[in-house]
């Protein structure tokens, strides 16, 4: 047995001693950590990738494309509510909660706060969608960051590019 353990450290060792399998080993601790809170992170990645679908489809829709600047805020997104996530899993752990009771309440706030963006996004793709015009006054805001205009300019801007589809 003496030789075993001996064995095991000597192949641990090696497989530390380089880049690659510190970051193996990383993400086996991160996936030990996280288990039993996969729907809940999986739900708040998904919510972060239907965004950032969204945004490119509503930065063609405009004749824009910044795939760069949306990668760069997804990554920055995924580390932020990833940090918050595995924070929250932490106390969940700490007090005991095998539900995931806090880390349940941060996801759902993360996709929340995704589907609020994605909802703007979807409505410049689509200005004359029924569901979409029930939220167009609560979204003022959003639609005017994402095309870049002042919020009260959002609605004529909605309005021109309703008419430019109906001209194609």
């Amino acid at each position: 047995i003496k030789n075993m353990i001996g064995n095991f450290f000597e192949r641990l060792g090696e497989v530390l001693s380089t880049v690659w399998g510190w970051i193996l080993c990383l993400i086996m601790v991160v996936v030990d950590y996280v288990t039993g809170y996969g729907m809940m992170v999986n739900i708040a990645v998904m919510a972060v990738v239907m965004d950032g679908a969204w945004g490119i489809a509503s930065s063609l829709k405009q004749g824009n494309f910044a795939l760069s600047e949306l990668a760069r805020d997804t990554l920055a997104k995924l580390a932020v509510y990833g940090c918050a996530v595995l924070s929250f899993i932490g106390i969940d752990r700490l007090l005991g909660v095998g539900g995931g009771l806090t880390t349940g309440v941060i996801c759902a706030c993360i996709v929340l706060v995704e589907l609020w963006s994605a909802s703007a996004s979807m409505l410049i793709c689509f200005p004359r969608m029924p569901f979409l015009q029930l939220l167009k006054k609560a979204l003022v805001g959003e639609i005017a960051r994402k095309l870049n205009i002042e919020p009260g300019e959002v609605e004529n801007t909605l309005q021109m590019m309703c008419d430019d589809g109906k001209k194609h």
